[in-house]
């Protein structure tokens, strides 16, 4: 067998119509397909295609599981069929040990692939999906804000369905000044009578229970004499 990957497809289930083989190295030396799983956890049965046509020697083909051997059948790719390949599916929970690979005439002893699996990395995947879920909140809350000459309008939305009520904590040389609640019903917050100056202000949205929502970092305004500036675009995530 060759030590490339030209042999068979090794892809999730999901991508095969793609196909690809960058989930799968074969190793030579140690008879051994490793198959690394997507970084996407919930992709767990993976495809691995053995094309007759490329390795005309190749009869029979046959996966272990559990201490016992399985033929696998030509079947049409693609639904073509007269293109006709070895389709292995395996598991990761419920995992194939081998795969056996039988020749015509006996032109050699079958060959075993011994298949291992690497599992993605949970923990970072749950993390990009938090990441994920708090920029669509920060998107969906749209906060920016309008500063006049002694004011600063801050202007909002709900961040989901389990909204409930909105807290503003302005801030003036990292010193807190105030914090405004806002009723459920009303978007924006306006606060007067402030000095000219650099100021900064947190918004933060909660439930019904006073369970955190949404939590932005600290985000920057000037009150001065000059045309009212404008403050455009999403926060980055603290919480």
């Amino acid at each position: 067998m060759e030590d490339r990957l030209d042999f068979y497809r090794c892809c999730p289930i999901e991508q095969e119509e793609k196909g690809g083989n960058k989930y799968g190295r074969f190793d030579i030396e140690t008879d051994t397909l490793t198959i690394t799983q997507d970084k996407n956890i919930n992709l767990l049965e993976y495809v691995i295609i053995i094309d007759p046509r490329r390795y005309k020697i190749i009869n029979n083909v046959y996966v272990e599981k559990d201490g016992k051997w399985d033929e696998v059948k030509l079947t049409p790719f693609r639904g073509d069929q007269e293109d006709l390949v070895f389709r292995i599916i395996v598991d990761f929970r419920d995992r194939a040990d081998k795969i056996r690979l039988g020749f015509k005439n006996n032109l050699a002893d079958d060959y075993i692939i011994n298949l291992k699996y690497i599992e993605a990395d949970k923990e970072a995947y749950y993390a990009e999906q938090e990441k994920k879920r708090k920029e669509n909140l920060l998107t969906a809350a749209s906060i920016k804000h309008a500063t006049g000459k002694d004011l600063v309008n801050i202007y909002f939305q709900p961040c989901c369905d389990d909204y409930d009520r909105t807290e503003i904590i302005l801030y003036h040389d990292g010193q807190m000044l105030a914090k405004y609640n806002v009723d459920k019903e009303v978007f924006f917050k306006s606060i007067g009578g402030l000095a000219y100056g650099k100021y900064e202000y947190i918004v933060k949205q909660y439930d019904k229970a006073d369970k955190l929502l949404l939590e932005t970092q600290k985000i920057a305004f000037s009150i001065s004499g000059g045309e009212p500036a404008f403050y455009g675009g999403v926060p980055q995530i603290t919480w």
